[in-house]
């Protein structure tokens, strides 16, 4: 039998969007420049630069997977998860699906709601979302070519308080 790589998930870096970007799957580019009419890099580095959490996923010595979640402002208590991966992601996914519980969970904490726009066409990532539990609205028009997208969301996990109040998930909203 051969061996398997090694999988690791590192704190994100500026360079491992860098040398991510190239690879990244068609449907997590389609996405990315149907959403917000940019580059996998750009899309990458900025969600780096928005969040306070985010991760790589290296299969071996190269990137697979960068996830994270952004925060709108620092006045909001909502943050906007995200995740973008090459094809190695799609062949070594079990090996991610199994740490995807304790990432999302961290992700979660300080913050009243998790939100964010998914690609229709993006099969994958929506069954993977799905997976994970969040919730999903119908289809809409978003970003600058008004292609159709889901809005999903799941609730958070405020450390400050035990509830959620629907005041404080409204404020999210975008």
């Amino acid at each position: 039998m051969a061996d398997l790589p090694e999988i690791r998930v590192l704190p994100a870096r500026p360079e491992d969007a860098r040398r991510l970007a190239p690879h990244l799957r068609a449907a997590d580019r389609r996405e990315v420049f149907a959403g917000g009419g940019v580059d996998g890099l750009t899309a990458l580095s900025t969600s780096l630069h928005h969040s306070p959490l985010a991760w790589t996923g290296w299969v071996g010595d190269e990137p697979a997977v960068m996830f994270g979640v952004a925060r709108p402002s620092l006045l909001a208590d909502c943050g906007l998860p995200w995740l973008l991966g090459s094809a190695l992601l799609v062949r070594h996914q079990r090996a991610f699906l199994r740490r995807c519980p304790g990432y999302l969970r961290e992700m979660r904490r300080g913050h009243a709601l998790l939100h964010n726009w998914v690609d229709e066409r993006n099969a994958l990532s929506r069954r993977w979302l799905a997976w994970l539990g969040f919730r999903f609205e119908p289809p809409a028009p978003y970003g600058p070519f008004g292609l159709p997208f889901r809005r999903f969301w799941m609730e958070g996990l405020p450390m400050d308080t035990p509830k959620t109040s629907p005041r404080r998930i409204s404020s999210c909203a975008t």
